[in-house]
């Protein structure tokens, strides 16, 4: 009877560990192809690894949301003013300023400037209708649940969901170039406001140390950007990344393995990582970061 009762662990468990070898085998494809970030020459991804890399671009609630949970003070002047909009007047522009005002929208929320948003929320919109993407976005609905904060959840996860839906389907439509930018713009909008939020030194390591990790995002964005690099201005995009990447390259992170643990959880089994990075970067290095971020950031916004 006991052999009987421990047969579905062991089904369990064996299908965890297929499954993970199978999703490392597509993200290892993927990590293989970094060495390449750096060559003169654009390197083409197929379609379903451009969507798995665009999926590990942090999303900018996990930002925003340290930012808050950290104590850090709300910053209405770090944001895209809302009037910038109108001066996007390319698909390129609008893709990148898409994810900067989504971001914003996003940071406004977790803050619970709800009123603020209404403009930043139309801003998202008119931006998305100009991509041909606006079926993605909710507006009446997300105007409506904005009016109150008890609704932030439902406002960031219709948020969130839509510009996961607009990024599969832009692929899916061989505008994958468009889903790449709005990524970029959310990255760079969320690590703008993460080096330029007033710290102290209590929430300053924490928050130090999250920007620390982008380095292994930022190896991914330039891939991602060198797959379009035929066009001029990913070409120019590439080259401001190239700056922030050697300010990074300062930056190191230790990987400490231990070995995985088995637990069983409500009748499952569960595979937990007990392995961590550590994450060494001083004062110095966030203000080299935060300067060339800053530039990159005013070119796309401008």
């Amino acid at each position: 009877m006991k052999k009987l009762k421990l047969l579905p662990l062991l089904l369990s468990l064996v299908a965890i560990i297929l499954t993970s070898g199978c999703q490392q085998g597509a993200r290892q494809e993927a990590t293989d192809l970094l060495s390449d970030s750096l060559i003169v020459s654009a390197v083409r991804l197929d379609d379903q690894v451009i969507g798995e890399m665009i999926s590990s671009v942090p999303n900018p609630v996990e930002m925003s949301a340290l930012l808050q949970r950290s104590g850090v003070v709300y910053s209405q002047e770090l944001l895209n003013p809302a009037n910038n909009i109108n001066s996007y007047n390319t698909n390129f522009k609008r893709a990148l300023n898409l994810g900067v005002y989504g971001t914003d929208l996003v940071y406004m929320n977790i803050y619970d400037r709800t009123i603020a948003t209404l403009r930043y929320l139309s801003n998202v919109r008119d931006l998305a209708a100009d991509l041909r993407v606006e079926q993605f976005f909710d507006y009446e609905t997300l105007n409506r649940l904005s009016e109150s904060s008890r609704n932030i959840d439902s406002v960031l996860f219709i948020t969130n969901t839509g510009f996961d839906n607009m990024s599969r389907y832009l692929i899916s439509q061989g505008r994958g170039n468009l889903s790449v930018l709005t990524s970029y713009g959310t990255w760079i909008e969320s690590l703008y406001i993460a080096t330029h939020v007033q710290t102290v030194p209590p929430n300053r390591e924490t928050i130090n140390i999250r920007i620390g990790e982008q380095k292994k995002v930022l190896d991914n964005i330039i891939l991602l950007l060198n797959t379009y690099r035929q066009d001029p201005n990913f070409a120019e995009l590439i080259e401001d990344l190239m700056k922030l990447k050697r300010e990074f390259d300062k930056v190191t992170i230790s990987y400490i393995y231990r070995e995985p643990t088995i637990e069983e959880v409500d009748g499952m089994v569960v595979l937990v990582d007990n392995s961590r990075s550590e994450v060494n970067i001083s004062d110095e290095v966030i203000e080299s970061i935060a300067a060339v971020v800053a530039e990159i950031r005013n070119k796309i916004i401008s």
